[in-house]
């Protein structure tokens, strides 16, 4: 019987990010059933352990958040993958949740709210959180869209690592309690992720402003304890760090085997947008059209039509497709249909029912019409996005 491989966890589990990722390695360690893991109880930016020698592991996952721990797991010379995207290790491979994703979801749910001006507030110099506002800003100015950035990275400014930024709470929100009356209203921000979404929150009390009325605020990584605790409940998106923490053991795998690891970065999309009270609102004037999207994000799953909205507004289908158009970009019948995705997605990642009880709940009567509209929306048949999530 040949000896387990022994695998070091460099992963913090004080944060629901990092609890994914483990999740995602245990999935694949039930699986496989030939590694023994050591897991290190420790925080995103603390330095190797100092008991670790040479010979004790065969391989490493961590999520490498400072130069000097990346150069300390080049020095142990192991087969190496890490989950947080900004440190290359030696000879080994990365995986992240794919930001420009991130971006794209945060810009299309305040979009499909109504909102026409957008905020991103993030850690100036934070690696990870100057992507996301890059691809949020180049997002919606393809749609032609201005995005308002809090840039105050100097005055701001509490040390080089994310922990330490999130950590300046109170300098924070005084800073960005002036960015935030500076916005036009009503105005949606996106946040880097939910640490600083909830300093958001604070700093628009800080400020006066209502949320969501005056301005909505959504994060990201979905940590349920830090958004139940915020006021009002942030929005947030969740990553998959589930499927991120399984692929990543399962290139680590084939990297103490002895194959190549991948160039660049292998990137995991995002799940969903997981809705709560801090962007639950319609931005919108038109009252008639407000009350049509109101009435399809409650109804669309129930199998309505076009032509029932229509009437259940008194308006033409043309004059209602016509200012979903203007407000959305997307007619009513496809804002429908992507409702019913989104709910199938969530059933898909959360549920074992068959392909054909997702179609019904999600709104659609026959299967085949629910295959053709999912494979447009998402790229992949329901069969093969739920074969390739890790549950």
């Amino acid at each position: 019987m040949s000896r387990l491989k022994r695998v070091l966890l460099l992963i913090e589990s004080s944060r629901a990010y990092g609890r994914g990722c483990l999740a995602g390695v245990a999935a694949y360690v039930r699986a496989h059933r030939h590694w023994r893991v050591l897991h290190v109880e420790r925080s995103l930016n603390e330095a190797l352990p100092s008991f670790l020698a040479r010979g004790q592991a065969d391989g490493v996952i961590a999520r490498i958040e400072t130069p000097r721990l990346a150069d300390a797991i080049d020095r142990l010379g192991l087969p190496t993958v890490d989950l947080l995207g900004t440190h290359r290790p030696r000879g080994g491979g990365m995986l992240d949740t794919d930001s420009r994703q991130c971006a794209r979801l945060a810009a299309d749910h305040f979009l499909s709210r109504g909102f026409r001006h957008m905020g991103y507030c993030g850690y100036p110099g934070i690696s990870f959180s100057d992507e996301r506002g890059r691809h949020f800003a180049e997002y919606l100015a393809s749609l032609g869209h201005e995005t308002f950035v809090f840039d105050h990275a100097v005055k701001e400014r509490a040390g080089d690592h994310i922990i330490a930024r999130e950590r300046g709470g109170e300098l924070s929100e005084r800073n960005v309690a002036p960015w935030l009356r500076s916005l036009p209203k009503p105005a949606a921000v996106f946040a880097c992720n939910d640490i600083r979404g909830r300093q958001v929150l604070a700093s628009c009390e800080r400020a006066g402003l209502n949320v969501p009325d005056d301005v909505a605020v959504l994060g990201v990584d979905n940590d349920e304890v830090i958004c139940d605790l915020s006021i009002p409940p942030l929005s947030s998106i969740e990553p998959d760090t589930r499927r991120l923490g399984y692929e990543g053991a399962a290139m680590l795998d084939r990297l103490m085997a002895g194959e190549l690891p991948p160039d660049g970065v292998i990137l995991i999309p995002p799940r969903a947008v997981r809705v709560r009270p801090s962007t639950d609102v319609l931005a919108v004037d038109d009252r008639e059209t407000a009350a049509a999207l109101r009435y399809v994000r409650n109804h669309a799953c129930e199998g309505i039509t076009v032509g029932v909205v229509a009437r259940r507004l008194a308006l033409s289908r043309t004059t209602l497709d016509r200012r979903f158009r203007r407000l959305l970009g997307r007619g009513v019948k496809a804002e429908i249909d992507r409702i019913r995705v989104q709910r199938a997605k969530q059933l898909l990642d959360e549920t074992d029912y068959k392909i054909s009880v997702v179609a019904e709940m999600a709104g659609y009567g026959l299967a085949p019409q629910f295959v053709t509209a999912f494979k447009r929306l998402v790229g992949c048949t329901p069969g093969a996005y739920r074969a390739r999530g890790v549950r």
